[in-house]
């Protein structure tokens, strides 16, 4: 009994002296002055927000509220089996992806600082082509890639050639995505591909997915190599060039950026589309120690990491920006047990090299 009652005093007096020191960093912040003592909180990430918090600002918030800040990125996947080693959080770019961490490690609480929705980062000839074979639609006024009528190209094999006799691309008309082997962005793709195959509903179980495996194989596999993080794929989209890379799957704020290095240049010839439909990606910081919590609620809080947070083209929680307008139809990710089956068996094709009939 007298063993018992110990734990249970110092299990209060640790969750109070953790309650006191949120407390006084949240005064000395208000206040304008700074913590007297750094604690190190470690944190695997996603790569679209190493910048971010890599950023020298973001380091002077942090040191001021007493956090001294060691990131790693990786994968989504790859984040959700290292989340063991020895972190303070993990801060993946979605929902299910959270979801799946804190399901695993018995976790109640997250954190969702801000957002970003999928876009199409393309190019304005290219635009032009694409609406006269129908895949570029204008819905509630405004453009978008009909993700509908990029299907019925994938399963008649149209080539960028066939509606561009100029181009000397010979591959399939599709959006070129991440790897979802390794990438979130490339699984919110599978949500989006998948709702638009299941009568724009998300997927809600198992039962549907021998229907919609076929096209969802040839999205992915048709592809052949593709690069394993968004920074890649929106690199290449960069330097690639609308004969190269004609479309991409990226994140709005990797376009809207105005900060990184890794930027769009100011050329008038790069554009910004919302596939029909799209989805929201939460990145949410999943808390796996006190510290790791503290940390989540200032990002989520603070006015200036918001401000940074803009620059570096992301939709903070709680406001609303004139450049960053809602996409005209949107859609929710399928629950990450679903996410992941789907995963399985397009990892089973990719495997066997053939998608089935």
């Amino acid at each position: 009994m007298r063993l018992r009652l110990l734990a249970v005093a110092v299990a209060v007096l640790l969750i109070l002296v953790v309650v006191w020191r949120v407390a006084t960093r949240e005064e000395a912040v208000a206040g304008g002055t700074c913590a007297t003592t750094q604690t190190e909180v470690s944190g695997i990430v996603g790569s679209e927000k190493e910048t971010y918090l890599r950023d020298s600002r973001v380091v002077d918030v942090l040191r001021c509220a007493g956090f001294t800040l060691r990131i790693d990125a990786d994968g989504s996947r790859d984040m959700a089996k290292r989340v063991a080693s020895g972190y303070d959080f993990a801060f993946p770019s979605s929902t299910p992806t959270a979801e799946k961490i804190m399901e695993e490690r018995g976790i109640t609480e997250s954190y969702k600082p801000f957002s970003s929705v999928m876009g199409v980062a393309t190019f304005k000839p290219t635009v032009e082509v694409l609406r006269a074979d129908g895949v570029v639609q204008t819905v509630k006024g405004r453009d978008v890639v009909s993700i509908g009528r990029l299907i019925e190209m994938s399963r008649a094999g149209t080539t960028w050639k066939d509606v561009n006799p100029g181009s000397p691309n010979g591959n399939v008309v599709m959006l070129r995505t991440t790897d979802p082997a390794d990438s979130n962005s490339a699984i919110m793709f599978l949500s989006i591909a998948s709702a638009v195959l299941n009568d724009d509903r998300p997927v809600s179980g198992a039962d549907a997915l021998p229907r919609l495996l076929p096209d969802l194989c040839r999205l992915v596999l048709d592809q052949g190599t593709k690069p394993n993080t968004s920074g890649v794929l929106f690199e290449e989209y960069l330097t690639g060039g609308p004969e190269r890379i004609p479309m991409a799957l990226v994140y709005e704020s990797q376009f809207l950026d105005t900060v990184s290095e890794q930027r769009v240049p100011a050329d008038g010839e790069r554009v910004l589309l919302f596939p029909d439909p799209t989805v929201y990606a939460w990145h949410t910081l999943v808390p796996l120690t006190p510290a790791g919590s503290e940390l989540g609620k200032l990002l989520r809080d603070d006015v200036t990491l918001k401000d940074i947070a803009a620059e570096y083209g992301f939709r903070p929680q709680g406001r609303t920006l004139a450049d960053r307008p809602n996409p005209p139809v949107v859609v929710e990710p399928p629950d990450y047990q679903v996410l992941e089956l789907m995963l399985d068996k397009l990892a089973e094709q990719r495997k066997a090299a053939q998608c089935p009939k």
